[in-house]
């Protein structure tokens, strides 16, 4: 696996994995370690912390390389196999599933046009330089995405067909 797989979303897991040894750390009994004012750290929370963060970074990283050498589609079939039985009980399993790997499959189809008309108007509003300029058009940029969005949706539900056409390989 790619070092820059494994970089990828390190900020929020970061900041997850700080935010859970932080929350474990302090109220646990045991021998004090530190007092930082009515906050006491212990060695039993320090221990309970270390470990909760461990496990939660083992399970981000676990889903990590299970994302990076399985399909998408091999893991919902896994799921939708695994959660069968539930269908003996009246909740539409089968049905669930086929939506989702074909939300899955459209996703990709509505980034790129997303992306595209979003270049092309930012393009026609102030040049090519504009569309370079990162942090700066960001409150810009989100409105611009949310004023073709909603007709973005609408085309897509018209004539699925039509603008899915980059899902089937057309």
């Amino acid at each position: 696996m790619p070092f820059s797989e494994v970089r990828r979303g390190l900020i929020p897991v970061t900041l997850f994995l700080s935010f859970t040894f932080i929350s474990n750390l302090f109220y646990q009994s045991g021998k004090v370690m530190a007092v930082l004012g009515p906050l006491s750290v212990t060695d039993e929370g320090f221990r309970i912390a270390s470990l909760r963060s461990l496990r939660v970074f083992d399970l981000v990283y676990a889903a990590k390389i299970l994302a990076h050498v399985t399909t998408l589609e091999a893991m919902i079939g896994s799921l939708r196999k695994l959660l069968r039985p539930l269908e003996r009980i009246g909740l539409p399993v089968h049905y669930f599933f086929s939506v989702t790997v074909l939300t899955l499959q459209c996703f990709p189809v509505i980034k790129q046009k997303i992306y595209d008309k979003y270049t092309e108007e930012m393009k026609q509003r102030s040049g090519a330089a504009t569309c370079s300029r990162g942090i700066k058009n960001i409150l810009p940029g989100a409105r611009l995405i949310a004023s073709f969005m909603i007709p973005l949706f609408v085309e897509s539900m018209a004539d699925p067909d039509k603008f899915f056409k980059d899902v089937k390989g057309e």
